[in-house]
């Protein structure tokens, strides 16, 4: 029915990086998936992992690592998302609530984004107020600088 894909997949690597992308410690990653901390290298390093781990790992780091062994496809036949409402029409349901997730995804990606950029422009905002900071006492030092040299020449 559907031609899937399969992917090869380091999990144990994709489990670190999104531990990293979170910013969580390896300890307290150990701590919310009950595993000793001397442990959780071992994770990182696996190219496989036990099915209910990784449904406990997904959950505690947000993330459906299922998802990256094979694409979901994007077409879904008629005759599977096509519901008949009392008035004849019919409504792709499926289509939209999987659209309806992906959307919200992005939604929080840019909601971040635009954090961050709030972020970086203050940041920048201050740098410049460091620099013209910096400008103005380089100055005062070029007229001090100017004034003893024509006491030291007199």
């Amino acid at each position: 029915m559907f031609n899937i894909q399969l992917k090869e997949v380091h999990i144990g690597q994709e489990i670190d990086k999104r531990r990293e992308e979170l910013n969580m410690s390896k300890s307290e990653f150990g701590r919310l998936i009950g595993v000793p901390q001397q442990h959780v290298n071992r994770i990182f390093e696996k190219v496989s992992i036990d099915t209910a781990k990784l449904i406990k790992i997904s959950r505690v780091l947000d993330f459906n690592f299922f998802s990256l062994y094979c694409d979901i496809p994007n077409n879904v036949y008629a005759y599977m998302a096509a519901v008949a409402l009392g008035d004849g029409n019919a409504m792709n349901n499926i289509g939209d609530a999987a659209l309806a997730t992906i959307i919200e995804q992005q939604k929080q990606k840019i909601e971040g984004m635009e954090e961050s950029k709030t972020l970086l422009v203050d940041q920048i905002n201050g740098l410049k107020d460091q620099i013209s900071q910096l400008k103005s006492q380089l100055d005062d030092k070029n007229e001090l600088i100017n004034i003893y040299k024509q006491r030291v020449n007199q």
